[in-house]
């Protein structure tokens, strides 16, 4: 009868599971067909063991915390399929029955996290599973799930089960690893062999797999009517703020017009243009024509003037003969040298191009967002729809280091995927960043997430960045929740006198001190210096680091949050940490992380960071703790 029951609930509940889920599974092959295997697989929800049912070759039994056998609602359910009750304080009799099912040839999954991640991020690895390895000698493998953070199941929103989905179907991505011996398998090799799979689950998700252009169409028909950018601009001038039609309307009338207007053998554009919405419209309508936009270093203050030879290396580095500006600069601009001195190049007015969007192609587009399927917007605009491996679509010149950094459409796909994979920023949430575009970094805070994924950047203008007032008032007025700001905008913030307004200290989650330095006390992060108490006290929320190589040119790879430990849940659940003293952060989901072969440093690899197969060096003197926290020598 059992029997029956099992089969019936697989044939009624799994098909569902795979739509509704969109699951994609990678090297399924790798799963033993037969003899006992102890499966250890992230867990970031209360789905879990649904998700691996439907994507195992194989039938799975669960090894799961013994309290939900106490709730007759799904305890029938879970003796059905055989789960494997633990105890805490209690664990030897579940490594007993354990080993005895893997002898017997079964399938066992164990979470060795031991807890539902509540940061979307790895916590440390309990050592159990090597006893019950060692026990039953059975073969032990890795999974791991991607994409399920966000869902209903998880902590995302601060809490489980009560709301509602931000999508559905939602696709999900389930890496199996190679087994290996119980003499091999111990908490090294686990958190090592998961961290690779997470690199593979995130290459797998459908949005990493389809082309930059066609995401940022799929992204701004999301919500169209919702907001994408706000700047403001001081006091008695009324703030700019584009909805997502509105940049959608945008970018599609500049790639119009330019697919005509810019020479045909010309692919990279440049575009020299201070950090806000207008350089990410450019960007947008370069892309949607076919072009790749080449960003520029520009003065990251008001006050900062120009220099004409600055301009002309990196215009040079970035081999462009157009670049996209405005009139104001054109003076100063006029002895620009051009990589080709007996083919001078030219600067493209961003205002007169924006001006010369007729009113109709405005009101099209912004019907057409609402109305049209992205599909045959894709086929309307002539816009690939697979992504073209190793051919750059974005590119900028560092800031920093005068580099120049190109990115393929999956890499942008995949640095953005990463970056909303956990509980350090919330779906829809605005988000107030100033980072400039001629940055892999800022490029990802300022203008993918909020096109891809529905953010909204929230920004001073340009002539008011010195005005540090004013970022309370422009989140206030956009209700953001989180700060992404340099290490000098935050000591800006804790120097101010008096704290927040009381209604803006109660809506802000946190703070995120961008830190692209690695050295023993990096750059100038409030996180790690006498400013942190006062930058608190001013905004009431605490700053965490993020860590942004910026030798590397990829972005973001480690990030930190407020400890996730609210009181409703300390009673059933174990404290973990969002931050650590003196860390640069916590190791992104989607980033594999091993030893290099001489063990002497640390080498990351995934999608964005390098040929997706590449293992890059991270600087010298990094070192990891046990839950995956980076530190500087």
């Amino acid at each position: 009868m059992k029997s029956l029951l099992r089969a019936f609930f697989r044939v009624t509940l799994l098909p569902p599971t795979r739509l509704l889920y969109r699951l994609r599974v990678v090297n399924a092959n790798r799963v033993p067909k037969s003899g006992g295997v102890l499966l250890l697989a992230n867990h970031l929800s209360f789905i879990d063991a649904f998700i691996l049912t439907a994507a195992s070759p194989r039938p799975v039994r669960f090894v799961i915390v013994s309290r939900y056998l106490d709730k007759k609602a799904i305890s029938w359910f879970l003796e059905l399929f055989g789960a494997i009750p633990i105890t805490p304080g209690r664990s030897r009799d579940a490594i007993r029955v354990t080993a005895q099912r893997l002898k017997e040839g079964d399938f066992v999954c164990l979470f060795p996290e031991g807890q539902l991640s509540r940061t979307g991020m790895l916590n440390e690895l309990k050592k159990g599973f090597e006893l019950i390895a060692r026990q039953s000698g059975a073969q032990v493998q890795c999974a791991w799930m991607q994409g399920l953070w966000g869902s209903v199941f998880t902590f995302e929103r601060g809490q489980y089960f009560h709301k509602l989905p931000h999508r559905l179907p939602w696709p999900v991505a389930v890496a199996f690893g190679d087994p290996v011996s119980a003499e091999n398998a111990d908490v090294a090799w686990a958190r090592e062999s998961l961290l690779q799979l997470s690199a593979d689950a995130l290459a797998a998700l459908p949005m990493a797999e389809t082309s930059l252009a066609e995401g940022i169409v799929r992204g701004l028909k999301r919500r169209p009517g919702s907001l994408a950018f706000a700047e403001h601009a001081g006091p008695g001038k009324p703030p700019r703020r584009l909805k997502r039609h509105h940049v959608f309307a945008t970018a599609v009338g500049l790639a119009e017009r330019w697919r005509e207007a810019l020479p045909i053998q010309e692919r990279k554009i440049g575009v020299l243009l201070p950090a806000g919405s207008t350089p990410a419209l450019i960007n947008l309508g370069l892309i949607l024509a076919g072009r790749m936009p080449v960003n520029l270093p520009f003065p990251a203050s008001p006050e900062g003037q120009l220099d004409p030879e600055a301009v002309s290396s990196a215009i040079r580095e970035a081999r462009v003969n157009s670049v996209v500006t405005s009139r104001a600069f054109l003076g100063v601009l006029e002895s620009v040298q051009w990589p080709d001195p007996d083919r001078p190049g030219n600067f493209i007015d961003m205002a007169r191009e924006m001006g010369a969007i007729n009113l109709l192609t405005r009101l099209r587009e912004r019907l057409l967002i609402r109305l049209e399927p992205a599909w045959l917007t894709r086929k309307r605009l002539e816009l690939r729809s697979d992504p073209i491996d190793g051919e750059p679509a974005w590119a900028c010149i560092d800031e920093k280091t005068g580099a120049l950094h190109e990115f393929d459409d999956r890499a942008i796909l995949g640095q953005t995927l990463r970056l909303s994979s956990g509980n350090w920023i919330e779906a829809d949430e605005a988000l107030f960043t100033e980072q400039s575009l001629a940055s892999v970094a800022g490029a990802q805070w300022s203008l993918w997430l909020p096109v891809l994924k529905r953010f909204t950047a929230v920004s001073r203008s340009f002539a008011s960045r010195n005005e540090p007032d004013l970022i309370e008032d422009a989140c206030l007025g956009e209700n953001v929740r989180r700060l992404v700001l340099p290490p000098e905008t935050a000591e800006a913030i804790a120097r101010r006198p008096e704290p927040w307004h009381p209604e803006l200290r109660e809506l802000l989650r946190s703070a995120l001190i961008l830190n692209d330095s690695t050295g023993s006390k990096p750059g100038r992060d409030p996180v790690e210096s006498e400013e942190t108490s006062a930058f608190q006290t001013v905004t009431g929320t605490e700053p965490c680091p993020a860590w942004q190589p910026a030798e590397l040119g990829v972005g973001t790879i480690a990030v930190s949050l407020p400890d996730p430990n609210p009181e409703a849940l300390k009673h059933i659940h174990q404290h973990q940490n969002g931050r650590k003293d003196g860390a640069l952060g916590r190791l992104l989901p989607g980033i594999a992380l091993r030893e290099t072969p001489g063990g002497e440093g640390l080498q990351l690899r995934g999608i964005g960071l390098d040929d997706t197969e590449k293992w890059i060096d991270l600087p010298a003197g990094i070192r990891v703790d046990e839950e995956g926290f980076l530190f500087p020598s």
